[in-house]
């Protein structure tokens, strides 16, 4: 009887290690968790559209695409001031990535008339 508890454990505890080798396999090299502490650099973005709220000194901006509303904060210096001339109606070509689910503009720029924005044809 002692010898077939024995032969149990060691089976059993040897498709656990089978199976724990096989989920291994699966697992991603890094974990891709935002809220892990570890920043992941994302890939920049591009988008074009209306300013609808700006505070420069907070660096603060909303833009609405023809898609969606971004709202985006402004952390570098040099980009903050570019928010200075950029006013609540300017069409503006802004340059972002998604850091840990906040939007962060990198660098923001005026883009031309809006089509349609007292433009006859």
């Amino acid at each position: 009887m002692r010898y077939k508890v024995m032969t149990s454990s060691l089976v059993g505890v040897g498709m656990l290690a089978l199976a724990g080798m096989s989920s291994a396999e699966t697992m991603p090299a890094k974990p891709s968790n935002p809220e892990s502490g570890v920043e992941s650099k994302a890939s920049p973005k591009q988008a074009t559209g209306e300013v609808t709220f700006i505070e420069a000194k907070a660096g603060k901006l909303a833009v609405k695409t023809a898609e969606q509303e971004l709202s985006l904060n402004v952390q570098a210096s040099a980009t903050r001031k570019a928010l200075e001339s950029i006013k609540v109606g300017d069409k503006v070509n802004v340059s972002y990535r998604d850091q840990g689910g906040i939007l962060v503009a990198d660098a923001v720029s005026k883009a031309g008339p809006m089509e349609g924005a007292g433009a006859y044809r």
